[in-house]
């Protein structure tokens, strides 16, 4: 039991760790290759349209405001992650011998939470990535070029790079979730192990009277 108590905390404080990392990455995907897009947004008529022209079945620059309503999907998200693993704190799970009714559902919560959040954003990741990549590169890049000529400020990156690692930052968090439940099941275990050595006891004990 000494060693799965030991276990217990460490698990509680990854799942608090990976929360933390869910709320970091869509920190750095607002800053990735979708911000260089956002700048190629200009002011025309009160309202922000894109400086480039994209052609017919292409996305232009106003696909950042799109992908920004994603962003803070992801925002919210990481929130909630840290918050169910506040939730295993807040009913100690990461120190209690005995589990409660009050423990298996902070740790279904924050397990199940998880894993589907996380599968949801992945779909939705694969979903905008794919518009990313639908971007009229060429377009922008003309522009850039200009701009470059122009000793003008220029943005432009076609890289995916934030987005492939979004499909990492959410399969080491489902990863972290299946072991979470698994240390349940270690748990259970244990304790079901732990019930039965007593009740021999008790029944010794009575024989021996």
């Amino acid at each position: 039991m000494k060693a799965q108590m030991r276990f217990q905390k460490y698990i509680c404080l990854a799942m608090l760790i990976v929360g933390a990392l869910g709320l970091l990455y869509a920190f750095f995907y607002s800053s990735g290759a979708v911000a260089d897009l956002g700048q190629n947004l200009i002011s025309r008529g009160g309202k922000k349209v894109s400086a480039f022209t994209a052609a017919s079945g292409k996305y232009d620059a106003e696909l950042y405001n799109e992908i920004s309503l994603f962003n803070n999907v992801l925002m919210i998200c990481g929130i909630l992650m840290i918050l169910f693993a506040v939730a295993l704190y807040v009913t100690a799970c990461h120190k209690r011998r005995n589990y409660y009714i009050s423990n298996y559902i902070a740790t279904g919560i924050c397990a199940g939470g998880n894993i589907v959040v996380s599968l949801v954003l992945m779909i939705m990741n694969v979903i905008y990535r794919g518009k990313f990549l639908n971007v009229d590169f060429t377009a922008w890049k003309t522009r850039y070029d200009y701009l470059i000529s122009q000793d003008s400020a220029a943005y432009y990156s076609d890289s995916t790079v934030w987005f492939d690692v979004g499909f990492a930052v959410y399969a080491l968090i489902i990863i972290a979730s299946a072991v979470l439940v698994l240390n349940l099941i270690w748990k259970i275990k244990l304790m079901q192990g732990e019930k039965q050595l007593l009740e021999s006891s008790r029944m010794l004990g009575g024989e021996t009277v």
